[in-house]
């Protein structure tokens, strides 16, 4: 999608010609114009010059949406690239974001011409280079980054055919900042597998595979990291460096010199030596995590610098005046800064700044000969050019088609995010409209053309001021619907697949279920001589009484990891007994139970009669038309779902999960509004008074457009202000009401109810839930909550149960940054301070209500400059709403409160949390908790503060180190998610199941639920006959088969591949086998594993041909079959041919030395199989 015809027409214009003029001849050019024209007239210089540009944004929001209007203009694929800016502060000890440095040193390989974006098609021709256009703010312009000879110096270029030093270049690599991983997933990283090298460079799409053939490279190939699978072949890579800071290659002599230089007179002994720790791992270069504080002593160049390597480059400055303060003011917090640690004696005197000098910047800024000072505002020498707003229509739809339909063939462009559905009703309106992917000329032909863009504001451009026609109009949201959709931020980071917990990611020492034995402690793997005395790989298992179980690596899939959701550890299970088996008989039964329970409910609603709701009338779509932001794709498909159950004849009972600040309130908001537009009444149910304030107050604002009146029940109301709104929803005045558990008490009644929302149900008593239960059959019910609900368990319950999830978080929320430390009044201090030296708020968390006041005063010792309230649930409600008001408008710096704030509060400002005794709290508390910030594109902070010197137990040190590692989609992720959504599968399904869940792990139980619902759908004829998996058959052909660990050294990676071939189940899953293990670890593959695989081909033809066990022992191989062959013996016997003995359960092959014997094995098994095909046509 892009605008290319529009940049057509403004090359039209004299104006702009005489800027593209003077560029060319190396004056400087200046523009006034109209602040959304801006995006178009860069993208037209950058396309018109031909040549590099950089554009300079005063500030790093502003060049965040200028790269998404650029992106509009020019289209996702062309090479522009973001110039980061850290989010760290100056000298701070915090380590910068690897997206941040990634996205830096991306722009700078482009500026060398060493990194590019593929060409888009129509941009100069296939293979075509295009110069890169570089947006950075003046942030990104101060920090310093790596000096411009030793980037070029550093980068390695590797090409197909020539001579690889692998030892030499790894080393180099670990020098340029590349981390050695087992699985390359993410920019930065590097992998080793024998002759085959992964490695992924800032500036690629896609990671590389290097494969070498004897010391030679074979291939380069892009690979995708989610199946680490070849995705096709390039002849060069560039290697770029993977960290700016790069201590062990820098200007050792310089850094001692600048270590002497400094003073410590301010500073205690333990400053001094943790300051020369740190540089001294620096150098040595064994960490990089606070790199961004010392950055002062090794860098020395900035952005500027690298601009001599592309001389040619243009310069735009969005708003100079603006830039020249941000530089200044830059430099004022830097310098402030840096006195405020000197004078507390964190730092010594003389320290290095990690920023550019400011007045060297903009004197280097001003004598570069391209170019360009774009401003909103007219000034002398500037060209204006003749661009206009644009007419407004904010949703007003008959009057913009009256006005397109005599518009007298002026061009108008509709750049909306309702592209098809603009079309549509344009064309109803009697207006040639046509949906286009690439705008083509603009004015060939009299038709209205509807692109799907997401810009900000729209304009009309004249050739010169006041002459009319316009040249063209170009309308976007802003000017159709009143609002702009906010576009989801470029992904910061790679992202990552979202796995299940799995085997490659067991440790030893970490419990495991095996389905026949039990639940044992994983204990790592060993070489054992098996059956056939060939030597194979095995699991070992620790059971109770100190008993182990040796399971063979092809029986893998009958292992998963534990996870039960509580915080004590099960029993290891005693084999020999009947111990398991009872286990596993109780958590039947429940399953039935909970099973026919559930399948009650659902028969009920089939029969019940509820409301069915007319399709979306124009009110709704206007009202979701105004919704700021762009709906996720699963966000989407959740509202689709809502809304095809309200338009159903039978009551609504669905469910929609999606973690904190994924879109859920929009669904209940939209679904509430359509129920309103049918006539009824909609209660809101929420677990605390704030939350409920907080809907009230995010319902009222979408809604205040329209005849809707919205009421709040809770103990923030007055006594006869509750009556008041009672007495209104009994008269059908109230349209939508929420409030907490006051909502379900017995004297709330209302004239017409048609729809429940209830938040977070799990948080309600018994007897709320039961007056829920009573209505869940006469109205519709939306039930909304943050705690995840396993997929396994949804796939579980299909059918019987409607489930939503939200998966997809919106893109530009950056994972939020959480440190674990011991309490201390310098750390609360620097966590406070920085989040107000940028403009930000902070929730301190003090879970005492005794102590609460004490701590909200030693913090205002601490931070004499922070405006600091109180909130706890124990506090008169006036004061608790005034509280919470305040410091949601902004009137406070700080919050210090109690658990309170952990449902559903949402104040954006808010970017910091400090825990206080975190291990204090349970795994999903300090989850929800943590999810109350990082709800903007700004980096996030939480610290979970632990009493100092303090012996933590296992669980609470093993709960902490859960939560600090689940920042990431990365495997401590999955287990902490895992461990939620157990206790998600409880809150839903109640205490007993979770008895049942922890005594034979999650895995088996779902697998448990699953097959009850599926036996009793079909005993009830709501469903099929269960289809039973026959179990797989028993292969032992006496051969050394494995995957050798010199081939794959890294365990997890060898199980995960175990596992890959445990599952293979199809003739062309076990076609591919070969490919995958040669595109991952080479094409020399051992004969051990050409074994293993052999064995994997012989299992999936003897599970499809009915053969329960194939055995080669003493010169013959042995067939068992599942199923007698009876009168068949001779059919069997044509299909199998000579030689070969057959039984009535048996076939015998002899080995021969006439033809290979796994040759032999292979045919008689195609022979079986077609055997088997033939026997029930036989039979009919």
């Amino acid at each position: 999608m892009s605008l290319g015809g529009l940049l057509d027409v403004l090359g039209s214009v004299p104006g702009y010609r005489g800027l593209v003029d003077d560029v060319a001849a190396g004056r400087t050019a200046r523009a006034s114009m109209l602040e959304a024209a801006k995006p178009c007239v860069i993208a037209a210089l950058w396309r018109d010059l031909g040549r590099p540009v950089v554009l300079v944004c005063p500030h790093p929001d502003d060049a965040r949406r200028m790269i998404e209007q650029l992106e509009g203009y020019c289209g996702p694929e062309a090479p522009i690239y973001h110039f980061a800016e850290s989010e760290v502060l100056p000298y701070e000890r915090l380590s910068v974001e690897a997206g941040t440095v990634h996205e830096r040193l991306s722009a700078l390989g482009a500026l060398h011409g060493l990194a590019s974006k593929p060409v888009p098609e129509g941009d100069g021709g296939a293979g075509a280079p295009r110069p890169p256009l570089i947006v950075t703010s003046v942030t990104g312009l101060m920090q310093k980054t790596i000096a411009p000879a030793l980037f070029k110096e550093l980068v390695h270029t590797v090409r197909s055919g020539e001579r690889f030093a692998v030892e030499a270049s790894l080393e180099q690599w670990a020098r340029m900042g590349y981390r050695t991983v087992p699985l390359v997933e993410g920019p930065g990283t590097a992998a080793r597998r024998g002759g085959v090298i992964d490695v992924f460079p800032p500036g690629q799409p896609q990671p590389a595979r290097i494969d070498l053939w004897g010391d030679r490279i074979d291939t380069i190939r892009l690979f995708e990291t989610g199946s680490q699978r070849s995705t096709g072949e390039i002849d060069e890579l560039r290697v770029l460096p993977a960290f700016e800071v790069l201590p062990s290659l820098g200007d050792q002599d310089a850094v001692e010199a600048a270590v002497r230089a400094l003073d410590f007179s301010n500073c205690r002994t333990s400053e001094r030596d943790r300051v020369s720790d740190e540089l001294a791992e620096l150098m040595a270069g064994l960490s990089f995590e606070a790199a961004s504080l010392y950055s002062g002593f090794m860098l020395h160049h900035s952005l500027l610098d690298h601009l001599a390597s592309a001389p040619e480059t243009v310069l735009v400055f969005d708003e100079p005046a603006e830039a020249g303060e941000a530089i200044r003011h830059l430099e004022q917090q830097a310098a402030q800064m840096l006195l405020a640690k000197q004078e507390r004696g964190d730092l010594p005197l003389g320290f290095p700044s990690p920023l550019a000098d400011g007045p060297a910047v903009e004197e280097a800024l001003s004598a570069w000969p391209a170019r360009v000072e774009l401003s909103r505002y007219r000034g002398s020498g500037a060209v204006a050019l003749p661009f206009e707003p644009a007419p407004a229509y904010h949703g007003a739809l008959p009057e913009l088609a009256s006005a397109l339909r005599v518009r007298e063939r002026a061009p108008v462009v509709l750049a909306t995010h309702h592209s098809r559905r603009m079309e549509e009703l344009l064309r109803e309106a009697d207006v040639a409209a046509r949906e286009t992917h690439e705008l083509g000329p603009v004015g060939a032909e009299d038709v209205v053309q509807v692109v799907r863009v997401a810009l900000a504001g729209g304009w009309a451009l004249h050739a010169e001021e006041g002459v009319e026609p316009p040249l063209a109009t170009l309308l976007t949201d802003t000017e159709l619907f009143g609002a702009a959709k906010r576009r989801a931020a470029r992904p910061r980071r790679h992202p990552a697949k979202l796995r299940t917990v799995t085997v490659d990611e067991l440790a030893p020492g970490q419990l495991v279920v095996h389905v026949e034995h039990g639940i044992a402690r994983f204990g790592g793997t060993t070489v054992r001589t098996a059956s056939g005395g060939t030597e194979s790989e095995f699991l070992t298992l620790e059971y109770a009484d100190g008993d182990k179980l040796y399971v063979p690596m092809e029986h893998l899939d009958r292992l998963t990891p534990y996870v039960g959701g509580g915080e004590d550890e099960p029993s290891l299970t005693r084999l020999g007994t009947q111990e398991w088996g009872r286990a596993v008989s109780r958590a039947r039964e429940a399953t039935k139970k909970l099973a026919v329970d559930l399948l009650a409910l659902y028969a009920a609603r089939e029969v019940a009669e509820g409301f069915a709701h007319e399709p979306d009338m124009p009110w709704q779509r206007e009202m979701e038309d105004a919704f700021p932001f762009v709906e996720t794709a699963d966000q989407q498909l959740a509202i689709e779902d809502v809304k095809a159950d309200l338009e159903s004849a039978k009551p609504m009972d669905r469910l929609v999960c999606g973690d904190v600040g994924y879109g859920k309130t929009e669904v209940a908001l939209r679904a509430a509004f359509k129920t309103v537009l049918a006539g009824k009444q909609v209660a809101v149910l929420v677990p605390t008074t704030i939350l409920a304030q907080q809907h009230y107050e995010t319902f009222t604002e979408r809604l205040a457009p329209y005849p809707v009146t919205v009421e709040v029940l809770s103990r923030f109301r007055t006594d006869r202000e509750q009556d008041e709104v009672i007495a209104r929803l009994k008269t059908g005045e109230v349209d939508i009401v929420i409030g907490t558990h006051r909502l379900v008490q017995a004297d709330v009644g209302f004239k017409d109810l048609g729809l429940i929302v209830v938040d977070e149900e799990h948080r309600f008593g018994v007897g709320h839930k039961e007056r829920l239960k009573e209505l869940r059959q006469e109205v519709d019910v939306l039930t909304l909550t943050a705690t995840p609900i396993p997929r396994t368990l949804h796939m579980a319950l299909a059918g019987i149960r409607d489930i939503s999830t939200i998966e997809t978080p919106p893109e530009e929320r950056l994972p939020i940054k959480t440190y674990l430390a011991e309490a201390s009044d310098d750390l609360v201090r620097e966590a406070v301070q920085r989040e107000l030296d940028r403009g930000g708020q902070v929730y301190y968390l003090h879970n005492r209500v005794k102590t609460i006041e004490a701590a909200a005063a030693k913090l205002r010792e601490l931070v004499p400059d922070a405006r600091v309230l109180v909130a706890h649930g124990r506090m008169p409600e006036e004061r608790l709403s005034d509280a919470m008001e305040e410091f949601g408008a902004g009137g406070a710096d700080v919050l210090v409160c109690t658990t309170i704030i952990e449902s559903g509060l949402d104040i954006p400002g808010v970017n910091t949390l400090i825990v206080d005794r975190a291990d204090r709290l349970g795994l999903a508390q300090l989850y929800q908790l943590r999810g109350r910030i990082g709800r903007r594109s700004q980096r996030a902070y939480a610290y979970l503060l632990v009493e100092r010197g303090r012996r933590l137990s296992d669980t609470a040190r093993r709960r902490l180190e859960t939560i600090v590692a689940a920042t990431e989609l990365g495997a401590g992720f999955r287990i902490a998610m895992k461990d939620l959504e157990i206790r998600g599968a409880g809150n839903l399904l109640g205490a007993e199941q979770s008895g049942q869940i922890h005594a034979v792990g999650f895995d088996l139980y779902t697998r448990l639920l699953a097959e009850a619902v599926e036996d009793i759908r079909a005993a009830t004829g709501m469903g099929p006959e269960p289809a039973r998996t026959a179990a797989e058959p028993l292969i032992d052909l006496g051969l050394p088969a494995s995957i050798p660990d010199d081939l794959v050294p890294h365990m997890p990676t060898r199980m995960a591949m175990y596992q890959r071939l445990a599952k293979v189940r199809t003739v062309e899953e076990v076609e591919d086998l070969p490919r995958e293990f040669e595109d991952r670890f080479g094409k020399q593959l051992p004969e051990e594993l050409h074994h293993l695989l052999y064995g994997v081909r012989v299992r999936v033809l003897a599970k499809l041909a009915g053969v329960a066990s194939v055995v080669r022992k003493r010169g013959s191989i042995d067939l068992k079959l599942v199923d007698e062959a009876g009168g068949a013996r001779l059919a069997l016997q044509r299909a199998v041919g000579n030689g070969v003995t057959v039984g009535n359960q048996q076939v015998h092959l002899p080995e021969s030395a006439d033809t290979p014997w796994a040759q032999s094995l292979l045919e008689v098994l195609a022979g079986i199989e077609a055997f088997q095909q033939r026997m029930p046509e036989a039979q009919s």
